[in-house]
């Protein structure tokens, strides 16, 4: 099946949102749709007619889960997917960073679907998508692989130290993480598509650029 991926960029924080669609199927994925207010991304929707199957969560930093809410609200029957770490935290105000934003905060529907539960891939309209644990930027991260594209949340951000000074981010883990996908993929050059900038190829990418 031939497939599209459409970047929207979330707001107000300028994240970025995946939806991975085809024009001969009525459903899509999405990956962290993480904006305030998701019109865009939901109007996009409608114009495609598209249903939403499934949400995967990077982790659980409310820029990549803002609209969660939004998008359950409308396609009730799509299923949310995260490390069951990750799961935890969605739903919690404190956990998921949003109340040191403005105060208020919230917290999302919980995840249908553990990764742990599915044995870490998931086959949809004949594509297969394999989840990695990659903590390091948080204990909760994880990367989505298909095909040679892999989405990375905010493990690897262009032009950007990772951060681990958030909470359970940890330098340790970061370096493990980005040493097992470097090393395990150094013969498949994959398109990386991160949490935030532009998607760029895996090859152009040094530890020392990324590790603080």
């Amino acid at each position: 099946m031939d497939f599209i991926i459409k970047r929207i960029i979330n707001n107000p924080i300028d994240s970025n949102c995946f939806v991975i669609y085809s024009d001969d199927s009525p459903g899509c994925v999405i990956v962290d749709p993480g904006s305030k207010d998701s019109s865009e991304l939901i109007h996009f929707l409608k114009n495609k007619n598209l249903g939403v199957d499934y949400i995967f969560l990077t982790h659980e930093h409310f820029d990549h889960i803002w609209g969660v809410n939004d998008l359950k609200s409308i396609y009730n029957q799509s299923k949310i997917i995260t490390s069951q770490l990750c799961g935890d935290k969605i739903i919690n105000k404190k956990k998921n960073m949003s109340v040191f934003y403005d105060q208020i905060g919230f917290k999302t529907y919980p995840c249908d679907i553990s990764i742990e539960s599915i044995s870490c891939s998931l086959v949809w309209n004949g594509m297969s998508f394999y989840f990695i644990k990659t903590p390091g930027h948080t204990d909760c991260g994880m990367s989505i692989m298909f095909y040679n594209k892999i989405f990375v949340g905010d493990l690897i951000i262009p032009e950007h130290k990772t951060v681990t000074k958030l909470p359970s981010g940890n330098k340790k883990d970061l370096l493990n993480s980005l040493n097992f996908i470097l090393e395990k993929y150094k013969d498949n050059d994959l398109e990386v598509y991160p949490g935030h900038g532009n998607k760029f190829w895996l090859s152009t990418i040094y530890l020392k650029n990324i590790v603080e």
